[in-house]
């Protein structure tokens, strides 16, 4: 999929997507699980939505802000053609799969203490108030209106960039929660079919 060309219309329904899925892989893990972690070196299941709560939550406000009429413009808004640029580029690097890795911005980065458990309730719900603001948006101005990056001042994109972003950005970390989940060692309820067939093995 080439995010940086999805409509507004392909991002809510994306975000939707998204939501479902986390509730369907992630929600009936424990505390324990979604904190476990593969190794010091990675996330746990729970930091990489935490990261994602934090990221979305500054991502929205800045889209907000740039379809605000009262809210000042930036130079860098007013900067023709490079956020035409800049959205396409940053949009295809945050999609799953992209090679090159990135180090998470400080404002963004988890607690590498435990996690609250219901991370992923509340990223669910994020996620309904997400669509629910894309649905009173008109795509034109998305495409039209420019919004500064809330981790890099002089990054700019449209708003439609921005919701891209967002999705991609999204896809990104829930796969790297579900490598996480699938990887050994990762801990199972005690009772469980897999434990079952783990002891009688």
């Amino acid at each position: 999929m080439d995010y940086a060309t999805l409509s507004l219309s392909d991002v809510r329904n994306g975000l939707e997507s998204v939501s479902q899925e986390t509730q369907a892989t992630f929600g009936a893990c424990d505390g324990r699980q979604l904190n476990w972690r593969p190794d010091a070196a990675r996330w746990s299941v729970a930091q990489c939505f935490e990261h994602l709560l934090t990221a979305n939550r500054l991502m929205v406000r800045a889209a907000d802000d740039a379809l605000d009429d009262s809210v000042p413009r930036t130079v860098w808004q007013r900067i023709p053609v490079i956020p035409r640029i800049l959205g396409r580029l940053l949009v295809r690097s945050q999609a799953p799969g992209a090679a090159r890795k990135f180090t998470a911005p400080s404002m963004a980065v988890p607690a590498a203490s435990d996690i609250a458990a219901d991370v992923i309730q509340r990223f669910i719900d994020q996620h309904r108030d997400a669509v629910r603001r894309i649905e009173s948006v008109d795509e034109r101005d998305a495409a039209r209106v420019i919004m500064t990056s809330p981790f890099v001042k002089v990054v700019t994109y449209s708003v439609l960039d921005g919701w891209r972003l967002v999705l991609a950005h999204d896809r990104r970390h829930f796969e790297q929660a579900r490598a996480v989940m699938q990887s050994p060692g990762f801990p199972v309820p005690e009772g469980s079919a897999v434990t079952r067939i783990a002891s009688e093995g």
